[in-house]
């Protein structure tokens, strides 16, 4: 049996889209994964499964629909592409030294744009580039106040996605790898 992270897209702690972690847990377990786990209360479960990675997306979107009563995207990764996301990293001395504003933001299939199309959006120093399913995104100020968003980011490279600053993708990896 394999493990994987789940990553929840537009989830909170509280209010709309709100998540509690030990109901996702009991809601995983009860749809056959395997030692459900979440980290943190922003959206992270790690599962074990023999299915594909894309079914154990589908289960998961249906287990919240139909328990929380709202849709929303999961995308799910194995110890290995996000060992990968980390190795490719174009920028790894920001990550090391902002982990909390540098983010990996995992795609939903393919750039359909281009990042120039982004450049606009970007101010205080950000930077953004392709990654291996997901694009590496430098927010020096932090992204609570940046106009590279990830409605923005959808909106122009017609993708669906979610972000996970670096610090929460090395905690990932060790959880998978634990």
């Amino acid at each position: 049996m394999k493990r994987y992270a789940a990553l929840m897209r537009a989830v909170n702690v509280g209010g709309k889209g709100s998540l509690p972690m030990g109901e996702v847990r009991e809601m995983l377990a009860q749809a056959g994964f395997d030692d459900p786990q979440t980290l943190l209360a922003s959206g992270n479960a790690i599962v074990g499964s023999d299915l594909q990675p894309a079914e154990i997306e589908r289960r998961f979107e249906a287990g919240i629909e139909q328990r929380f009563g709202f849709r929303t995207d999961v995308l799910v990764r194995d110890a290995e592409q996000l060992k990968t996301v980390m190795a490719q990293n174009p920028f790894p001395d920001f990550a090391k030294e902002r982990p909390s504003t540098f983010i990996a933001y995992f795609l939903r299939g393919e750039v359909d744009g281009d990042l120039a199309d982004l450049k606009p959006f970007c101010g205080f120093g950000e930077e953004i580039a392709v990654g291996p399913g997901c694009l590496y995104l430098c927010y020096p100020e932090g992204s609570g106040t940046s106009k590279l968003s990830g409605a923005t980011i959808e909106r122009k490279l017609r993708v669906r996605g979610t972000g996970r600053n670096w610090n929460t993708v090395g905690k990932l990896v060790g959880k998978l790898e634990g």
